[in-house]
């Protein structure tokens, strides 16, 4: 199950309260004209967006509003070929100037077919400053029978001038079934489910790093090495060139490695303090691994281990190399976890 696949999804399977209420406001004529909604892809973030336009345009609409899904009309909008339905994607890391351009240039045309025109901007947050500011009038005020949906798996990241100017949505945690579903049908084996939702990843993004069983391997070379600093070993030094860099084969990866190496010191830091129920914690199939490596290390050890991971992000932010950043958190954790503070307090 590809991005496509799951665009198809209904939303009223995904998000029923919020699309009930989306149906509603279309119903009445009470639809606002900018949205953000906040969640992942899986979540439902472009199938509520789509929705939406499908209630809009479709021509043979039931008596609760529900479109066929099968007319021209809705099969345009399903297909990503409707002239007034405009998507708008980041291109590798950000939403780019030309698009920024297309977009501008859009808002000021009335629709093609009609008097309605929906814009879904998914990636909101990586709108650049600019970008973000050249679209602030329009997001304002973009004119009559005009929508938009600027669509984000990371609120905090964008910027607070477009928040202000938008009704913002944060999407229902979905139903543990659903997400098993989901995962299932892409591949991701059931082991590896809680972490795939405990970093964020869309199921989409699960699949993807399911090629050439590349999650699963980071996750044991993680492992390993999280068992090797943990216990003072200063192999783990080593484990970071020899295993983690060449697995950390572009910016992606780096981050996904950086998050997991994040999530099982998390992990630790909640057996160490007796939270052992196995449904909060995400690397569950290595509970035991993980509990017996923190065994003997104070609880202090593994909290302020656990917050030095939650450094690596910002440093990748800074330019500084994914090598660079694994060397230093590792000589800090050794520092940590043998008990000399002081190179904390340095650094």
């Amino acid at each position: 199950m590809g991005e496509e696949k799951i665009h198809e999804q209904v939303a009223s399977e995904l998000q029923p309260e919020i699309t009930e209420r989306f149906a509603r406001l279309i119903e009445k004529g009470e639809l606002a004209h900018a949205y953000l909604l906040v969640g992942s892809v899986s979540m439902g973030t472009f199938a509520l967006a789509t929705e939406v336009a499908l209630r809009l345009f479709c021509k043979f609409s039931d008596d609760n509003g529900n479109p066929d899904r099968t007319c021209a009309e809705c099969q345009r909008i399903l297909s990503g070929n409707h002239p007034d339905v405009v998507v708008a994607r980041p291109e590798g890391r950000q939403i780019k100037v030309d698009q920024v351009r297309y977009l501008k240039a859009e808002f000021t045309k009335t629709g093609v077919e009609g008097s309605q025109k929906i814009f879904i901007i998914d990636g909101a947050e990586t709108l650049t400053g600019s970008a973000a500011n050249s679209l602030l009038k329009f997001i304002e005020e973009p004119g009559a029978g005009t929508y938009i949906f600027l669509l984000t798996a990371n609120k905090s990241a964008v910027l607070p001038t477009v928040k202000s100017r938008c009704q913002i949505i944060e999407m229902r945690p979905l139903a543990k079934e659903v997400i098993n579903a989901q995962l299932k049908e892409v591949g991701v084996p059931a082991y590896l489910g809680p972490l795939v939702a405990g970093l964020g990843l869309s199921v989409d993004q699960g699949a993807a790093l399911m090629e050439d069983d590349w999650l699963a391997q980071s996750v044991n070379q993680v492992i390993d090495w999280f068992k090797e600093v943990a216990t003072a070993n200063p192999l783990s030094f080593v484990d970071v060139q020899t295993n983690l860099v060449k697995q950390a084969s572009n910016r992606e990866k780096q981050l996904v490695i950086l998050d997991l190496v994040m999530t099982v010191w998390r992990d630790a830091l909640m057996i160490k303090n007796q939270v052992t129920d196995p449904e909060q914690l995400h690397f569950r199939q290595w509970q035991e691994a993980i509990s017996q490596a923190v065994l003997r290390l104070p609880a202090k050890s593994v909290l302020v281990a656990s917050e030095l991971t939650l450094e690596g992000r910002r440093l990748l932010d800074q330019n500084i190399s994914f090598q660079n950043v694994m060397e230093q958190l590792t000589l800090r954790i050794l520092f940590v976890v043998t008990g000399d503070f002081s190179e904390e307090r340095r650094n």
